[in-house]
C-alpha cells in the first residue's frame, strides 16, 4: 500500500482553528472528560499507566536542541508509528459517525498501531465494543477509564460486531466476542507528565513516538481524543503534531498551543495472543 504524502496537508493553529472545528461541528457534545487518576499514583499504575520516569525504564525525553535531528531521522527511516500503521490500511474510513466515542476510536487506533510495530497480523478492531465501559450509552469518557476498560476486557475484532461499526447492541454480536476481545488488550502505557511545561511535554511525547509507538492523547479545548502518529517541524521551527482523527477525515496537523495535548499516553505493549 502506498504511504500518503504528509507534505501537502494544512496545518491548524490558533489562526485557523475555526476551519477545523467547522469541519467536525456535526460531532456534537464532548467525547473526553478530564482524567480521574493522578500522574504516578498507585491507582494509575494499577491500570497500567507507568510514569514517564527513568526509574521505570522510560525513554529519556528528547531535549529541544535535538528535536529536529530526531524528527528528521524518524521520517527518513520511517520509524514514526504513522508509517507502520499506514501500510496496514486499517484506518481507511475511520469514522465515529457522530457517536460520542472518540475515546474508544483513538484508543483502538493506538492499539492497532502498536500491533503493527510489533509485527502482528493486521486485525481491524471495533472501538464500539468498548461501549460496555459506559453502559453502552452514547457518551464521553475519560482516557484513563477507557484504558482501564481496554486492559480488562480488550477490544473485539470488527467481524464479531458486524458491518455496522456503530452497533451498540452486544446481544447482536457474534457468540464468543468477549473471549475474542480478550486477545486484543493494551497491557502497559507510558503516562506522559503534561503538567510541567510545553517543552517537557513535547520532549516526552517525541521520545515515545521515536520508538515507533503511538500516543493516545486528549485535547480539552476540542474535548476530543485522537491518536498521535508523528511530529514535524515547520519552517519557523514550530512543532507540528500529526494526528489520526476519527471523523472520516484521516490525518490532521496541529501546531502551536493547539497541538500540545492536555493528556498523553504512549502505548508500550499489547497482549501476546491474537
Amino acid at each position: 500500500m502506498t504511504i500518503m504524502n504528509l507534505e501537502n496537508l494544512p496545518v491548524f493553529d490558533d489562526s485557523n482553528i475555526d476551519l477545523l472545528l467547522e469541519q467536525v461541528s456535526q460531532y456534537g457534545g464532548p467525547g473526553v472528560l478530564p482524567r480521574e487518576t493522578e500522574y504516578g499514583s498507585p491507582e494509575a499504575m494499577e491500570i497500567g499507566l507507568i510514569p514517564m520516569e527513568p526509574v521505570y525504564g522510560a525513554p529519556n525525553p528528547i531535549p529541544k536542541h535535538k528535536w529536529k535531528e530526531v524528527i528528521d531521522f524518524c521520517h527518513q527511516h520511517k520509524i514514526f508509528p504513522f508509517y507502520h500503521q499506514e501500510v496496514t490500511g486499517l484506518l481507511e474510513n475511520w469514522n465515529q459517525n457522530g457517536l460520542g466515542y472518540c475515546w474508544a476510536w483513538a484508543l483502538t487506533a493506538a492499539v492497532m498501531g502498536c500491533r503493527a510495530l510489533e509485527g502482528k497480523e493486521p486485525v481491524l478492531l471495533a472501538p464500539v465494543s468498548l461501549g460496555w465501559a459506559v453502559n453502552w450509552q452514547n457518551t464521553g469518557n475519560t482516557l484513563d477509564r477507557a484504558i482501564r476498560a481496554a486492559n480488562q476486557k480488550g477490544i473485539a475484532p470488527q467481524e464479531f460486531v458486524g458491518e455496522n461499526k456503530w452497533n451498540r447492541n452486544p446481544n447482536s454480536y457474534k457468540p464468543g466476542w468477549e473471549a475474542e476481545a480478550a486477545k486484543y488488550r493494551p497491557l502497559e502505557w507510558w503516562d506522559i507528565n503534561t503538567r510541567i511545561n510545553a517543552d517537557s511535554t513535547i520532549g516526552q511525547c517525541l521520545a515515545v513516538l521515536a520508538t515507533g509507538r503511538p500516543l493516545y492523547v486528549a485535547y480539552m479545548w476540542w474535548m476530543h481524543a485522537v491518536e498521535c502518529v508523528a511530529m514535524e517541524l515547520d519552517e519557523s521551527g514550530r512543532v507540528v503534531w500529526v494526528i489520526q482523527n476519527s471523523h472520516n477525515d484521516g490525518i490532521k496537523k496541529l501546531a502551536g498551543s493547539r497541538g500540545i495535548p492536555d493528556e498523553a499516553y504512549g502505548i508500550r505493549a499489547t497482549s501476546h495472543s491474537g
